[in-house]
């Protein structure tokens, strides 16, 4: 009986320490589990960023995805995070308002790029939370285009120019009045001179271009007509001066009139920007923080498809080249200049005529002994000599010239041809295409 017992004692007991180490096991693996529980929600993060900090230049759309932030080789489960993960932000973004001609508001329209300014995105993925700061900055000067030579008439005040209808600015940012520097301009002498144009956003970027001013000739003009300088739009669109003359009932408010005699140079002056001032229609790309890896950025792909924030071809970045065009010129001739002149014509020159006498003269010593030779025996008997009476020159008798008057056309200036330059050479830059921030072109 007793060792009956005895077994079954030690059965229950076995059983019992069974249950005792089981529990004992069981219990170490609650605490074990727990223990992990605690370090997930305490030590380590789900939301790892490559980066809390963006910097977003103005018109640049800010990703808040948080495909584009989360550091996919730090982190597990980046399909479930990006799925799961809530973000609420305080971006303000830009507002357009479309007017008419009138100026009118017809319109208003959210641009997708947030204002210059301070801001934080927050994410929130179960009970963590990461937070992104947001700093926007217009860094960048506006765009000019404007023609590389414009031609005005000689004698144009170009303080009253109206520069604004030739001159296009593109920026996200309200800009001032165009600044014009016409000093190294002589509107009185005809040439070619250098002109600088500037304009400037209200952050203070500047922007600026030269181009050439060929100061040409006024066109002739009749009773009741001016001549004028106008600005046109050509087939490609390009903005461009053309010299020109008009009644004076059809001038504009935007010719530019030339004057008769010469005019001051003002040096600076200003143009208004109204009308030649434009936004980009769409943003200039997406700022994402910097650093993000290679498979952060294929799940940023892959999910910003679905969320809109997937590249977006914007081609506003003309593609340019420039076309040179020669001289216009044309051929003048100028007729001989003469006037009728009185000249004396020589018809026999003067000359001097001998005169000539019979005198006696010796035959041995040539003694003249005049015309009358009253001397001559005695020499005649003392020498021995004999004489003749010959042909002496005594003198001479002056003829003057035989001349008479004609009247004769003389020529002052002979005849010639001039070649004449009606229009100077110059450089146009010709728009071909478009292009994307990210290269592509169409």
């Amino acid at each position: 009986m007793e060792t009956k017992k005895e077994n079954i004692i030690d059965k229950y007991l076995n059983t019992k320490k069974k249950k005792v180490i089981a529990g004992c096991v069981a219990g170490v693996l609650v605490i074990g589990v727990a223990g992990a529980v605690i370090l997930n929600n305490n030590g380590s993060k789900d939301l790892v960023f490559t980066s809390n900090e963006v910097d977003a230049e103005f018109g640049q759309k800010v990703s808040t995805n948080i495909a584009d932030y989360l550091d996919a080789n730090k982190v597990d489960n980046l399909d479930k995070i990006i799925k799961d993960t809530k973000e609420k932000d305080n971006l303000k973004y830009v507002t357009v308002t479309n007017k008419d001609e009138q100026g009118n508001v017809v319109s208003k329209e959210e641009k997708d790029y947030p204002k210059v300014g301070n801001y934080e995105i927050n994410f929130t993925y179960k009970k963590e939370k990461q937070s992104v700061k947001v700093t926007v900055k217009d860094t960048t000067a506006p765009e000019i285009k404007a023609p590389d030579s414009i031609d005005v008439i000689q004698y144009t005040d170009l303080s009253t120019f109206n520069f604004g209808e030739l001159l296009q600015a593109t920026d996200y940012s309200d800009v001032k009045d165009w600044k014009i520097d016409t000093s190294k301009v002589d509107v009185n002498t005809i040439g070619t001179y250098d002109l600088k144009v500037s304009i400037q956003d209200k952050y203070k970027n500047k922007a600026s271009k030269k181009l050439k001013v060929n100061i040409v000739q006024a066109p002739e003009v009749a009773e009741g007509e001016v001549a004028v300088t106008e600005v046109v739009t050509d087939e490609n669109g390009n903005k461009k001066t053309v010299v020109t003359k008009k009644s004076s009932s059809e001038v504009s408010k935007n010719d530019a009139v030339a004057s008769t005699s010469p005019v001051s140079n003002k040096g600076t002056v200003n143009s208004s920007s109204n009308s030649s001032v434009s936004k980009p229609t769409t943003n200039s790309g997406t700022s994402k923080p910097s650093g993000n890896n290679t498979s952060s950025s294929n799940s940023s792909n892959n999910s910003s498809s679905s969320k809109g924030d997937e590249h977006k071809h914007n081609y506003n970045i003309p593609i340019t080249k420039t076309v040179h065009h020669p001289a216009e010129t044309k051929t003048v001739h100028h007729d001989a200049v003469t006037r009728n002149e009185t000249v004396t014509v020589v018809d026999k020159e003067a000359y001097d005529e001998p005169v000539y006498d019979s005198h006696y003269v010796c035959k041995a010593c040539g003694q003249d002994f005049g015309k009358d030779g009253i001397a001559v025996g005695e020499h005649s008997a003392i020498y021995g000599h004999s004489y003749e009476v010959k042909k002496v020159q005594t003198g001479t008798k002056h003829h003057d010239a035989v001349t008479h008057q004609e009247t004769r056309t003389v020529t002052v200036t002979p005849a010639y041809d001039e070649t004449v330059v009606v229009k100077q050479a110059y450089d146009e830059t010709v728009t071909t295409g478009y292009k994307c921030l990210c290269g592509a072109t169409k």
